[in-house]
């Protein structure tokens, strides 16, 4: 399974340095498009991602390591004002991975867990041009998480920051999001979505 975790983790980075390179060859590229259709800030915005996430530590529940996370997908949904304040919410599912773990008597288990985290952004769009925007928000919500022994709730904050390249109504981008609790975990991919 550790495998698994590796190729997927592996495979992020290469999808994440793969935008990357297309953001710059846009950027590059494209001055001509970019002034024929600027960008809008304003208005409502709805997002899909795709990621993976990291713990600081191993976690535990009902006495079994878990790891709820892993690979998550998204939904984002806010609006930005004219100057720049966003307001948001977002649902993140973490598809989670199973964990060997042995307890005090030698016993060994295997546990699989996964993740459901929802929750309301506060943030600021800030134009680097006509088309790239960077976003730094303050997000804060539950965080639920379920194995075969049961579920479990907690709660997160954190500061989430995204790099944004807009063509018309269409947005794609990198984003990152620190979720502050004990042990704490960064969550880490692609999104992209529409303005309108």
């Amino acid at each position: 399974m550790k495998k698994m975790d590796v190729a997927a983790c592996k495979a992020a980075c290469r999808a994440v340095f793969a935008l990357g390179c297309f953001v710059f060859i846009q950027l590059v590229g494209a001055r001509d498009a970019r002034a024929e259709s600027p960008g809008k800030v304003e208005g409502f915005e709805l997002a899909g991602s795709l990621g993976y996430t990291l713990a600081s530590r191993d976690w535990s529940f009902n006495d079994q390591k878990i790891d709820p996370f892993g690979a998550l997908v998204g939904v984002d949904f806010g609006y930005t004002f004219p100057f720049g304040l966003r307001l948001g919410t977002d649902a993140v599912y973490g598809f989670g991975r199973t964990i060997e773990s042995t307890n005090w008597k030698g016993e060994v288990s295997s546990t699989h867990a996964s993740s459901l985290t929802w929750g309301a952004s506060l943030g600021y769009d800030a134009s680097l041009s006509s088309s790239l925007r960077f976003r730094g928000a303050a997000d804060a919500g539950l965080l639920v998480f379920f194995d075969e022994s049961g579920t479990g709730f907690g709660g997160y904050v954190g500061p989430k920051l995204a790099l944004i390249w807009q063509y018309r109504s269409f947005e794609i981008g990198i984003q990152t999001r620190w979720l502050v609790f004990y042990p704490g975990a960064l969550q880490a991919g692609l999104t992209a979505g529409t303005r309108f």
